[in-house]
């Protein structure tokens, strides 16, 4: 069996490789800027195009960034940021099912931790979110709910206290506000217009969590997607 040559792309992928160890190892600093294309051809021995198909690939990563007339310069890498670039990605049709279940497992397993750990704090915090929710159900404002909603999810992750589950939750953030989105458009669509009065299912999963009401939390959450035409309840009563 043969195959192509790949030289270049591999080449390309090892001066990838050893830039980015040495941005991830800190012995190039946020801020420092890198030698030139040129300069950096020399030192690895290649070619220009070679070194400048691998400042490309750690543009997109975000690692960083290129300045017109300037130079190449080490970034702090954010990894909201780089998954705000790819979220529309994640929201096709196909893929809204799988957001659904995701958000079901997890957000329970936050709450479940969020009732052991919330503090005074976090529920004032949630108290807060849920007034500005109900002054957008008013106005009758989906993508104002939609922020608001996102946010007082949040909240619930950062109650857990473990700030792995809150950096998760804030990764994807921009992704789960569009797919919190979509779900209100969906019930409006449905039904035909935009809740009345207040926000009332999230001040049911409110008191559930203040409550340490798993059921109840989770009644919540089957109400909460339960407007997604292909999400099924019965196989989350468990979960």
């Amino acid at each position: 069996m043969k195959f192509g040559r790949v030289e270049k792309q591999y080449i390309s992928d090892q001066i990838f490789d050893t830039i980015r160890q040495e941005i991830l190892q800190q012995r190039i600093g946020v801020g420092e800027k890198l030698p030139s294309e040129g300069a950096l051809s020399k030192q690895f021995g290649v070619s220009k195009a070679s070194v400048k198909a691998a400042l490309h690939r750690l543009v997109a990563l975000g690692l960083i960034e290129t300045r017109v007339g300037q130079g190449s310069f080490v970034r702090e890498f954010d990894p909201k940021q780089y998954m705000d670039q790819v979220h529309d990605f994640l929201l096709s049709d196909s893929e809204i099912a799988g957001i659904v279940e995701y958000r079901m497992y997890m957000e329970m397993a936050a709450v479940r931790l969020a009732m052991k750990k919330a503090t005074d704090e976090n529920f004032k915090k949630m108290e807060e979110i849920l007034e500005e929710m109900d002054k957008s159900v008013e106005l009758n404002d989906i993508e104002l709910h939609g922020q608001l909603d996102y946010l007082f999810h949040l909240e619930i992750w950062k109650a857990t206290q473990n700030d792995v589950f809150k950096m998760a939750y804030e990764i994807i953030g921009k992704m789960l506000i569009k797919h919190i989105t979509i779900l209100n458009k969906e019930y409006v669509r449905k039904s035909g217009t935009f809740p009345k009065g207040k926000d009332e299912l999230h001040r049911r999963l409110f008191d559930a969590i203040k409550s340490k009401n798993l059921d109840k939390c989770r009644d919540c959450y089957l109400e909460m997607f339960s407007v997604y035409e292909q999400f099924s309840p019965q196989e989350y009563q468990d979960s």
